[in-house]
Formats: structure tokens, C-alpha cells, sequence
């Protein structure tokens, strides 16, 4: 979960730098001398949309192994056979237009759309479909697992596909996974795949500069199945604009269509623009601390209880700013067993009790030294950072807050072969592959042979048990399913394994002549362009 993230690892959401008031005036002021108090002219064409990132955004262009920040381009160029509509939560037909089960959810048949190309000119196939999904499973990269349940693909005529599960599972919500779900043709060249589109959605690759402002350009696959009425946008460029006093400029004079991730201060001066506006909704994206479950003392389940309880939740939501809702537990509000009646932990007396036990706290003569990383520049994390030192002072407890590059220095060193030279709290951002809350625990909570992300270190064979079981629940019994992920949480909580540090609040800027868009916290940080018209 980083910026410049590892090619295949998992990114992040990282929220630009917050500013000082004092900044924040300046900038204000820079943009009223610079004419852009109101209704800036657009700098671009009208048929353009520009996507303003903090970051470059491309780290691997293949649609199998894809599981980073590029995903924002590739859902515009690729695209799945559902989709997840989180206002209905229920999936809905985009490369299928219908499709059947099994009483026992072991067997599905997808119906596909009729008239779809490949941006090559080739139909879609149900042997396409076959190949594509196929090799996304052999390849093992990203997302892949979504697949697991997945036993045999068989094309059924012109237009259907045959899924055989070996065990039941929610195909129809699989289908439409953020990462490793996405329909494509197949080459054996991986050099194919480069800067290159090879699916069917309704723009391709027009040009592509790593590392400069303008990184990557796309333009509009005029064969597209869902054609171009209206005043669609026919290109979308993804810009780079590290600073983020220079991308609330961009927006006010017109020339940047979306903006994502602003600070609060500086966003607070773009409310009420008539040329924009202003999109807020809590995300699926929640900030975790993970406890080291095997390094001293935190392997004492009394000390990682203490930990928890002993921070002021409230008073670190607070600090954010917005930036950060309460989390209610593992799960986040909107999705698939979410619960308010947690019993989470916020107990300072408890945290003193359970320190005495331990053999630590004031007066012991002990004091409690820990070591929390998380990914550089995540300045919203550093003032939680900050202020969590400052609430476990009184406890006995010295926090050590450092900012580290994710791919070369965070990650690597909570994966490192000496349990010594781990952190004590692994401090990330994650959110889920797939419409369904199974990754929060497969990824971060089931005991691994070879650290990935579950870094905490933990191991209970009650909760791999549960992990393997829900997802089939989900498809043959939702009720259960409920029941078994709260069962999941609890599990997590009285183990003391996760610090529930807040939900991102997703706070989007937009040109006002957008009209259409839906922000959909299960695909984190991605516009669907061709779902959106301007004036």
C-alpha cells in the first residue's frame, strides 16, 4: 500500500499534504490574482476529460497482473463482465447482459453482450472470455485469487459461458472485481500488453510518457459497443500535479476536470466555486495499525489490548480533519456485513489494568518502546501519528512515528527474514478486490507461509477455518454469512490484532459542466468516463 509502489503490490489511497492556514491563504490569493475566482475558461477541449493524480500512475500495463495505481486508466480501457452498483448493491450486466445459477451456486453460465469488439476489431467470444480469465489464473499476479472457486470454463455456443466452482461462491459479484476480473485478448507476448489496450472498453491507449506531466493519454475506441451519443468525452488525459496548491489552480481556471485527494484546508477554498464542485461520501478504503502479534511485548495479548484501548478514537477522527469517518469494525459502512454493535475498544481504565497485569505502565519502573511505520508522505496518517505519541505517553507507552517509502523501505521491511527488524505497528490503507468483504481477512488476517500483507504476523486456525467457509456462505446463505463475518471481527478485536484508525472519506473536485457521475467506493479512486456527458 504505497505511492511508488512495487510492480504488483498492492498501492494505497495517499491523500496529498495538508497545508498550514497561512499556506492555504497564500494559495488563495494566488488564485484570485490569477483571475480564477469563479467561472474560469476550460484550458482544455471540451471532448476532454483530465484526470489530476498526486503521483505517476503506472507501474505494469498487463490487465492480469495490473493491481496498482494504473487501475484508474486501465477500467477505461478494459472491462469485466459485471459491475457492482453499491447504491443498489447488486451487480449489474457490462460485458454479460444476464446470467443464471445453480441452486447450489456451483454452476454459472453468463450470457454475453452481442456486437462487442475487441479494440483489435475481433468479436468477443465466449472462447475469449475462456483464454483471458484462464491465463489470469495461471499467472497467479494480483488479484488472481478471486478466481480459487473457479474449477472449469466451458464456452456454450456463441454467447455463453460455463463456470464450474468447486465450491459455491458469488461468481456474479467476482466477475466484477476491481483487479484480475477484466476481459482480454490474449497474447503469449507480455511485450504486447505494454502501452497497449487489449480489451474492449470504450477508450484506447493514444500515448504514454512515464515520468512526464501528462503521463498517460487516452482516446475513444470508435467501434465501441456503447457508442457515443451525446457530448461524450472523446480523450482523457491522466495528469501529474505533485503539488497539490497547483491542482486546486488547474481546477479553478478550468483546466482539470477531476481532482481527488486535496487537503481539507485547500479544499475548503474551492467550495461554493460556480465552475466546480464538490463530491464527499464515505469510501470502502479504512486505515489500519497492525500489531506485531510476534515480537516483544506485543506478543503479550495483554499489551496489544492495552495499546488498543488506551487511544482516544475520537479525538484522532477529529484530528483529520473529515478526512477520516469512525470505522465501526473491520468492515466498512455499505458493504456486506457491516455492524455498529462492535464492541470496540477505546477503555483507558481497561488499558491500565491490563499494563498492571503485564507488568508495565506507571510506577512499574517498565517502559513500553514501539515503532510504528507507515507509507511516507501520508500526512494524515503523521498527524494521527503525532497525536497517538502524545495519548500513550501516559500509559508507559513511547511511540516512535516514521514515514517510509512503501515500496523500498516499508514493505520490505515488515517482510524482513529477522522478526527483530519488523515494526512493532504496520500502519496501511486497504480496502477490498472484489464487492465482498473476504479480503480484509484472506489478505490481511490468514495465516501466511511467505508474508505478503498480513502483517501482523497472525495466526489462528478458528478464523482460517471461518475465511475458507463465508465466501460459499455468501452465495448459499447470506444470513449465516452475516453471522460469520461478525464472528470474523470479534475474533480480530479480542485478539487485539488490528488498530481501527478511521475510514477515508473520499472528497472529490469536479468541473461543474460533469454531469453523470456516481462515485463508487468498490472501485477506489476510478472514474468511468464514458458514463459521464458534459454541458
Amino acid at each position: 500500500m504505497s505511492l511508488q509502489l512495487l510492480l504488483g503490490s498492492r498501492p494505497p489511497h495517499r491523500r496529498t499534504r495538508p497545508r498550514t492556514a497561512g499556506v492555504v491563504a497564500a494559495i488563495t490569493l494566488s488564485l484570485l490574482a490569477a483571475g480564477c475566482s469563479g467561472g474560469g475558461e476550460r484550458g482544455s477541449d471540451d471532448d476532454t476529460f483530465v484526470y489530476l493524480s498526486s503521483r505517476g500512475l503506472v507501474t505494469e500495463w498487463d490487465p492480469a497482473r495490473s493491481y496498482s495505481d494504473e487501475v484508474v486508466a486501465l477500467a477505461n480501457m478494459y472491462e469485466t463482465l459485471t459491475r457492482y452498483n453499491a447504491g443498489t448493491g447488486k451487480t449489474e450486466g457490462v460485458l454479460a447482459t444476464r446470467w443464471t445459477t445453480s441452486e447450489d451456486r456451483r454452476t454459472w453460465t453468463f450470457t454475453l453482450r452481442d456486437k462487442v469488439r475487441f479494440h483489435s476489431g475481433r468479436p468477443l467470444t465466449p472462447e475469449a472470455v475462456q483464454a483471458s480469465i484462464e491465463r489470469t489464473m495461471r499467472l497467479k499476479a494480483s488479484a488472481s485469487y478471486v478466481w480459487d472457486p473457479v474449477e472449469k470454463i466451458t464456452p456454450v455456443g456463441k454467447r455463453q459461458v460455463r463456470f464450474e466452482l468447486s465450491r459455491p461462491a458469488p461468481l456474479d459479484i467476482i466477475a466484477s472485481a476491481t483487479y484480475a476480473a477484466w476481459i482480454y485478448e490474449v497474447s503469449d507476448d507480455a511485450g504486447d500488453y505494454r502501452a497497449t489496450a487489449r480489451g474492449t472498453g470504450p477508450y484506447t491507449v493514444a500515448s504514454w510518457n512515464p515520468g512526464s506531466e501528462n503521463e498517460v493519454e487516452l482516446t475513444a475506441f470508435k467501434d465501441y459497443w456503447g457508442g457515443w451519443r451525446g457530448n461524450r468525452y472523446k480523450k482523457v488525459v491522466f495528469r501529474s500535479v505533485p503539488q497539490s496548491s497547483t491542482s486546486a489552480q488547474l481546477m479553478s481556471s478550468g483546466e482539470g476536470t477531476y481532482a481527488g485527494g486535496l487537503p481539507p484546508q485547500l479544499l475548503d477554498t474551492l467550495r461554493g466555486r460556480p465552475n466546480l464542485t464538490v463530491y464527499e461520501r464515505p469510501s470502502w478504503q479504512t486505515l489500519i495499525g497492525l500489531m506485531n502479534t510476534q515480537k516483544n511485548p506485543l506478543d503479550d495479548i495483554r499489551v496489544r489490548q492495552a495499546v488498543a484501548n488506551a487511544l482516544d478514537y475520537g479525538e484522532l477522527i477529529k484530528a483529520s480533519r473529515g478526512a477520516l469517518v469512525a470505522s465501526d469494525g473491520v468492515i466498512p459502512e455499505g458493504m456486506f456485513g457491516h455492524t455498529t454493535t462492535l464492541d470496540l475498544p477505546g477503555d483507558p481504565e481497561l488499558a491500565r489494568k491490563l499494563l498492571k497485569e503485564a507488568g508495565y505502565g506507571p510506577g512499574s519502573g517498565r517502559t513500553i518502546e514501539l515503532e510504528m511505520t507507515y507509507p511516507a508522505g501520508e500526512d494524515t496518517i503523521r498527524t494521527l501519528g503525532d497525536l497517538m505519541k502524545s495519548q500513550l505517553r501516559p500509559f508507559g507507552i513511547d511511540l516512535k512515528v516514521e514515514g517510509l517509502a512503501w515500496a523500498s523501505a516499508q514493505w520490505p521491511r515488515a517482510k524482513d527474514k529477522d522478526p527483530v527488524k519488523r515494526q512493532d505497528i504496520f500502519v496501511m490503507w486497504w480496502w477490498p478486490d472484489d464487492p465482498e468483504p473476504l479480503s480484509y481477512f484472506r489478505n490481511v488476517f490468514r495465516t501466511e507461509k511467505e508474508i505478503s500483507y498480513n502483517l501482523a504476523y497472525y495466526s489462528d486456525p478458528e478464523l482460517d477455518g471461518l475465511i475458507d467457509r463465508v465466501s460459499g456462505l455468501q452465495a448459499t446463505d447470506p444470513d449465516e454469512a452475516v453471522r460469520t463475518y461478525r464472528t470474523m471481527q470479534e475474533i480480530v478485536i479480542r485478539d487485539a490484532v488490528q488498530l481501527f484508525l478511521g475510514t477515508n472519506t473520499y472528497q472529490r473536485v469536479l468541473d461543474s459542466d460533469v454531469k453523470g457521475y456516481v462515485d463508487n467506493p468498490a472501485y477506489a479512486n476510478v472514474v468511468f468516463v464514458h458514463d459521464l456527458t458534459h454541458q
